[in-house]
């Protein structure tokens, strides 16, 4: 289950929140003023609410901090202004293009599978092959509405045990969620969903895990008698100016050997199921 998208922390002063982001990013505030084009002293008396800043100066102080959207926004709110960035459905009208450009890749990307994710990991859209493959793993069709890829890999199930090697795969999903993490606020459910992986079973120590990260994780998964190598790659949006479509992620999958590359052949001359929510 995911959460709720939370309504912006209203309740954080500018300071406060400017504090933390500060602090997050670990930079000083002489660092920050510099970027920002701010003295410190200015940036002191802001962050201890001495000084109000101007609309320019908070849209200024988030772009110095790499702020994404839903974040500026918060700031903006915290200094008192209206957000910035509005958050549409994806089936609004105002992103009937960039909805139709996301079918358009998961269809170019036939006959290898591909799925679109939001900021909770959830599947908004899928290609055939996904849809497909999640219908052998599970042995029925499925919606990706009603589907979170972190719960597909970390929960006990069809598609976690269908891992060979569960693990190498698990610790490099932790490390992106722990990137993504780090981009979003104290109070963003991200932060409850990864205390809820953790305590499932034999994630813990993954988190643990040290070392030197694999050039290339592959995921190798028993789909039969036969074991198919994936790798995948992601996309996302360039200049985004709604909050939708900057936190969407699109997933795509290639195959890793000649035995999966003929399994997708096969795949690919299968009926068609309906793959659209």
């Amino acid at each position: 289950m995911v959460p709720p998208i939370p309504p912006p922390s209203e309740a954080l002063s500018f300071g406060s929140l400017l504090r933390g982001w500060r602090q997050r990013r670990g930079v000083s505030q002489l660092a920050l003023g510099l970027q920002a084009g701010v003295s410190a002293r200015h940036l002191s008396f802001l962050e201890t609410s001495r000084a109000h800043p101007s609309q320019a100066m908070v849209s200024r102080l988030a772009g110095a901090l790499d702020l994404p959207l839903r974040e500026t926004n918060d700031l903006l709110l915290g200094a008192g202004f209206a957000p910035r960035y509005p958050q549409r459905a994806l089936d609004d009208a105002e992103l009937s293009e960039a909805r139709r450009a996301l079918q358009i890749i998961l269809e170019m990307h036939e006959p290898n599978p591909a799925f679109v994710l939001d900021r909770y990991w959830q599947i908004i859209l899928w290609n055939r092959t996904q849809a497909l493959l999640f219908r052998n793993l599970h042995g029925r069709s499925g919606s990706p509405a009603d589907l979170n890829a972190l719960d597909l890999v970390f929960v006990p199930g069809p598609v976690r045990e269908s891992f060979l090697n569960w693990e190498e795969v698990a610790v490099a999903v932790l490390r992106r969620l722990r990137r993504q993490r780090a981009r979003v606020g104290p109070a963003d459910p991200l932060h409850d969903t990864w205390a809820r992986l953790l305590a499932l079973p034999g994630v813990k120590a993954l988190d643990r895990t040290t070392g030197t990260p694999t050039i290339l994780v592959p995921m190798r998964m028993r789909e039969g008698d036969r074991v198919l190598t994936w790798f995948s790659t992601l996309a996302t949006f360039g200049a985004a100016g709604d909050i939708t479509l900057e936190e969407l992620v699109v997933e795509s999958f290639f195959p890793g050997d000649e035995i999966t590359r003929a399994f997708v052949a096969e795949l690919a001359a299968s009926e068609r199921p309906a793959c659209r929510p």
